[in-house]
């Protein structure tokens, strides 16, 4: 595995999330939602956001992919998050397995119990990585 990027920006208290990973074995994850669109706010707003880089050469893309794609582990890779939960409505997600598409979790973030915030994720895809193929989330 070459590296791992997180990127996390918030925007006026909404988030956008950008994880990618490459690896030599030909895997790269990109996860990508938001609650808003920059263009919505006032041009006299900046937003403030945050780079990490780490490399993982010892693990293969599938269990990079299963991490990562797993919302239990989220709160262990970015700092601002809290929690990850399944919504009201839908009681079936498994969250410390990979996302399939179509489902929705909501993640905590912020300073609870004082601040909570919290921005509902859906899964749009979900490709686990093969030998032959790049994996996608």
């Amino acid at each position: 595995v070459r590296g791992l990027w997180v990127v996390r920006e918030k925007i006026y208290g909404k988030d956008h999330k950008l994880m990618k990973m490459r690896s030599t074995a030909a895997l790269t994850i990109v996860a990508l939602a938001t609650t808003a669109s920059p263009s919505s706010f006032s041009s006299a707003y900046s937003p403030i956001s945050l780079s990490t880089k780490s490399k993982l050469s010892q693990t293969p893309p599938i269990e990079l992919y299963q991490f990562l794609a797993s919302p239990a582990n989220w709160p262990k890779i970015v700092a601002s998050s809290s929690s990850v939960e399944s919504p009201d409505n839908t009681k079936n997600v498994d969250l410390s397995r990979p996302l399939r598409q179509g489902q929705s979790v909501n993640e905590i973030f912020g300073l609870p119990p004082l601040f909570p915030l919290s921005v509902t994720w859906q899964c749009v895809k979900s490709v686990p990585p093969t030998n032959t193929k790049k994996g996608r989330l």
